[in-house]
């Protein structure tokens, strides 16, 4: 048990722990992305701030003068061990380069047209199209400090030398833009968590099922345990005081004490047979012996035994016509009434009332007793699994019995259900296949 919550609470823990980096991964990268954005927004709006200034150009002193401008850049490297040189930044440096240039040139033109904005922001657009980016809103301006329209937009400087802004620009947050970049990885990291959380709950899933496997185990052997040391205790009584206190002359004694002992081996020899039936080789190959059956004697045959050996008041009414009958292997159906007869006694207060309906359809038996849990009824059909709530698992018993009476109701072609509600009742019903060929 400690086991299992120690592989529970690791697993769990294994999970949160990937959550948690994937997300912080993808935080990461959401804010890489942005920053590259900005980036990319700021060299756009420098360029288009260049554009703009060249449109203006046109048409003046500057712009119709034949002679030609030179435009000097000193560009400084690094060399490299292999002799060859590095400029970082290098288109970067020209465009900060070429700003500064023409805005010297348009203040120290008089006669240039004055800057309208709207074509700063249509050049800015045309900029950042050109680079996948489409911002709903754009909006350049020379003026500093924080628009409130534009207070949750991102603002985009472009700076002059000492360091002050010669165009402030406003786009709209490029969220969509962002997670389009990040669309393959969002979908790749979210496939690996759905896939790795199936495989822990698979995981988990078949460690409960070992773990229920292996309490039936320890519950089959205990039960076993306790079934076999009853008779074994009284025949090994008989027989010591045979052998201790031997009398040839006492012959009626003789016989009671060999009576006991055959009695007890005969029980032993019977519930040995009845664990080895249960395998499922021995189903594969037993041979059903399929016969028209009237079942109300049959059913009370088994109630008379029943009622016998309950050791407790047990009132048992049978609904079942005189005439109905099925094909069925006798014996084993049988055996079937009897295991839930003997549940329905077992498993139910100081007195047990018990109804039995029948036709040609289906029979059911219904009881007053404890009910079982709503948790445990999917697992009751199976091999050696017995409710352990409450008191059940003080009444003697290893396992067998539903899961019995499943395969032998099944081998028919017969379907077996049941409905319990606790301290209420318990009714197991068997349908019967009247069109199954055997």
């Amino acid at each position: 048990m400690k086991r299992f919550r120690y592989i529970t609470i690791t697993t769990l823990v294994v999970i949160a722990i990937m959550v948690v980096a994937n997300i912080v991964y993808l935080h990461s990268l959401y804010n890489s992305i942005k920053e590259q954005s900005i980036q990319t927004a700021t060299e756009c709006l420098r360029r288009a701030d260049i554009l703009e200034i060249i449109s203006r150009m046109k048409g003046t002193s500057v712009g119709e003068d034949d002679s030609f401008i030179r435009l000097t850049l000193m560009v400084q490297g690094e060399k490299t061990a292999d002799g060859s040189y590095e400029y970082p930044n290098l288109l970067e440096n020209i465009d900060k380069t070429m700003s500064l240039y023409f805005h010297f040139i348009a203040s120290n033109t008089p006669d240039m047209n004055p800057r309208d904005f709207s074509d700063v922001e249509h050049i800015y657009r045309k900029e950042l199209s050109g680079f996948g980016l489409a911002p709903e809103d754009v909006m350049v301006t020379d003026i500093p400090g924080e628009s409130p329209a534009f207070e949750k937009h991102w603002k985009i400087k472009v700076n002059n030398a000492e360091g002050e802004p010669i165009v402030i620009g406003y786009i709209s947050p490029l969220s969509g833009y962002i997670f389009r970049r990040m669309a393959g990885i969002i979908i790749t990291s979210a496939v690996i968590l759905l896939l790795m959380s199936f495989l822990i709950w698979y995981l988990l899933h078949w460690v409960g099922k070992f773990r229920s496997i292996e309490q039936m185990k320890d519950d089959f052997t205990h039960n076993m345990t306790h079934e076999l040391k009853t008779p074994v205790a009284v025949a090994y009584s008989a027989a010591d005081s045979m052998l201790r206190y031997y009398d040839q002359s006492d012959e009626q004694r003789n016989k009671r004490l060999l009576t006991i002992i055959m009695q007890r081996l005969n029980f032993l020899s019977g519930m040995i047979e009845n664990i080895l039936s249960m395998s499922m080789e021995r189903f594969k190959s037993m041979q059903l012996n399929i016969e028209k059956v009237r079942l109300r004697p049959l059913v009370e045959e088994v109630v008379g035994m029943i009622e016998m050996k309950a050791g407790k008041p047990a009132k048992i009414e049978i609904y079942i016509p005189e005439n109905v009958e099925i094909s069925t292997d006798s014996l084993h159906f049988g055996n079937v009434i009897s295991n839930l007869l003997d549940n329905a006694v077992k498993y139910s207060g100081d007195a047990v009332e018990i109804k039995i309906y029948g036709d040609n359809n289906e029979i059911s038996i219904s009881d007053n007793g404890i009910g079982i849990p709503k948790g445990s009824l999917p697992y009751i059909f199976d091999k050696f699994y017995r409710v352990t709530d409450g008191d059940r698992y003080e009444v003697g018993g290893y396992g067998l019995g539903l899961y019995y009476v499943k395969q032998i109701s099944e081998m028919q072609g017969w379907s077996i259900s049941v409905i319990s509600e606790e301290n209420k009742g318990t009714t197991f019903t068997i349908k019967f296949n009247r069109d199954e060929k055997r």
